[in-house]
């Protein structure tokens, strides 16, 4: 039988509608969010003198990257929690969110792709994650490859927003996971949104 005649008498699969890996492709990182975890890991993981610190936490990430994401929200917890409305002046209320993937889960906004997200800045080299001492989990903190990189991107006009927001989240909201998850809580749409909406 040719491949010709085979493919024609293959009956059509009615469940797929050319979107079968739709699901699975929902958790692929694009290069959008890699740079974007990347700038914000690369934040929060130098101290002023050049020395190295760690960003504690995937829920500190997740909330961090949910702010970054949502400059709407951002500006209203920055205002809520001590920034003054000159502080904010760089933020556009009305500006669309960067990525709208995040659902509620547990402790707040997650994206199911932080873990391809990290897996991919990990292989290449661009994070390293150890283990925090004198407690659990985990850090994160730009390599010198990653702590480049980010200097390279931030050196581009277009991440220019982003490079504005990361400064407003560092030198306000340099806080615990739990405590930006409070936070985050105290925001009608995230407390009355049920788990994974």
């Amino acid at each position: 039988m040719t491949e010709s005649h085979q493919s024609s008498d293959r009956q059509p699969d009615p469940h797929d509608d050319g979107q079968r890996s739709a699901p699975r492709a929902r958790f692929r990182p694009s290069r959008e969010a890699e740079a974007r975890v990347l700038l914000l890991i690369d934040e929060f993981s130098r101290t002023a003198k050049g020395g190295v610190r760690h960003l504690e936490g995937r829920v500190k990430l997740a909330k961090l990257d949910f702010l970054l994401r949502y400059p709407r929200h951002l500006r209203r917890v920055l205002l809520a929690h001590g920034a003054t409305t000159h502080d904010v002046a760089v933020l556009d209320p009305d500006e669309a969110p960067l990525d709208v993937r995040m659902m509620r889960y547990r402790y707040g906004p997650w994206d199911p792709a932080y873990y391809a997200l990290l897996g991919s800045l990990v292989g290449r080299g661009l994070v390293v994650i150890t283990p925090l001492s004198g407690r659990s989990g985990f850090g994160y903190r730009t390599s010198a490859l990653g702590a480049q990189l980010a200097v390279d991107l931030k050196s581009d006009e277009s991440f220019a927003p982003l490079t504005d927001r990361l400064r407003l989240l560092r030198r306000h909201l340099d806080k615990s996971g739990n405590t930006l998850k409070n936070y985050l809580y105290e925001l009608d749409e995230i407390a009355d949104a049920t788990w994974h909406e």
